[in-house]
């Protein structure tokens, strides 16, 4: 596979977005943010979406200069309508308001509707740890079929629903939870199919049902499991709720609910000033995870891994050795790239 520096896919793929009609900053943001994903391990998040959000753009679900408006705002709620923006730039833009409403009322929730792909959904409520505040965000949608089964069940019904939370540490890292209510991202799967390798067992059903290792049979009818069984087909619908019915988005489970495509999104910022002391609360945060990290190792362990530590140390890691790109994927870009009249 080849390999690059995360700051050449960055300007690659804001170019790109650029001739996409995308603002230069808009371009810039929703590139960060697939390459931060790369950086971070997450490559179904990273710059393999070039190519999804082009086609989206193309067809008229995106549009790459749209600005976010607040339809409906109280002193601790907003509303707001993406209007099929970059979900990177509204989910950032509702979560910056978020923070200054959490400053004087401590507690602030925001719905998004009309919304693009907004990418990795623990980038939302970091912004909020970052200011010394707990944040939450919820994320249901995304794809224009369901593609996760309910517990018990063999048809799908939602889509990934991911979920996402952050807590501040004094002087530090904040800990990132950011994980999808189904086995696996859909875009892992897309990975392996490019890398040409077998899912491990207890990903997907192929399309009558039945368990299958092959990733093309995803794309075939086939559909993902839910996490955990039970326990992320009850998270499942927590995300549908929040993020698709309370915002308005709707859900693909009820087809006079509105549901258009995109993401339907609920983001929280909670300052803990209203509980502790600021400094006294990251402080114990922290401790906490140390001694978590300190803990003996399970036999064959490495150790114990706090949410978030294994991204950080990919992320070092390829900043220094770069990012591996599947050559399927680079070519595709390269070929979007040349079509949009971007050097490469």
């Amino acid at each position: 596979m080849p390999v690059f520096s995360a700051l050449y896919l960055k300007r690659v793929a804001s170019e790109i977005f650029w001739a996409s009609r995308a603002p230069a900053r808009v371009a810039d943001l929703v590139a960060d943010s697939l390459v931060e994903a790369n950086l971070a391990g997450h490559d179904s998040h990273g710059v393999n979406r070039i190519i999804e959000y082009l086609k989206q753009i193309e067809d008229g679900k995106v549009n790459p200069a749209a600005e976010p408006e607040i339809v409906k705002e109280t002193d601790t709620t907003l509303l707001v309508d993406g209007h099929n923006g970059f979900g990177q730039v509204v989910a950032r833009w509702t979560m910056e308001k978020l923070i200054e409403k959490a400053r004087g009322s401590y507690s602030a929730a925001a719905c998004i509707f009309h919304c693009g792909h907004v990418g990795l959904s623990g980038a939302y409520p970091a912004m909020a740890a970052e200011q010394g505040m707990v944040g939450m965000a919820f994320v249901n949608g995304g794809g224009s079929k369901p593609r996760v089964v309910p517990f018990g069940g063999r048809s799908p019904m939602f889509g990934t629903n991911p979920l996402a939370a952050a807590l501040p540490v004094k002087d530090g890292r904040p800990i990132v939870l950011d994980f999808s209510t189904s086995v696996v991202a859909s875009g892992k799967i897309r990975l392996c199919r490019d890398k040409g390798e077998p899912l491990p067992e207890g990903w997907i059903l192929d399309s009558q049902g039945r368990p299958s290792r092959d990733p093309k049979e995803y794309y075939d009818g086939g559909m993902l499991l839910p996490a955990a069984g039970h326990k992320g087909f009850g998270l499942a619908i927590l995300v549908e709720v929040l993020a698709g019915l309370l915002s308005g988005s709707g859900t693909m489970i009820l087809p006079d609910s509105g549901y258009g495509g995109g993401n339907g999104v609920f983001l929280w910022a909670l300052n803990v000033e209203a509980f502790q002391p600021q400094e006294l609360f990251t402080s114990q945060v922290g401790r906490l995870a140390d001694a978590l990290r300190a803990s003996e190792p399970g036999a064959g362990s490495p150790g114990v891994f706090m949410p978030g530590d294994p991204e950080e140390a990919t992320r070092q890691e390829r900043l220094s050795k770069g990012i591996d790109v599947p050559q399927k994927t680079w070519d595709q870009i390269v070929e979007a790239a040349s079509r949009l009249g971007v050097s490469i």
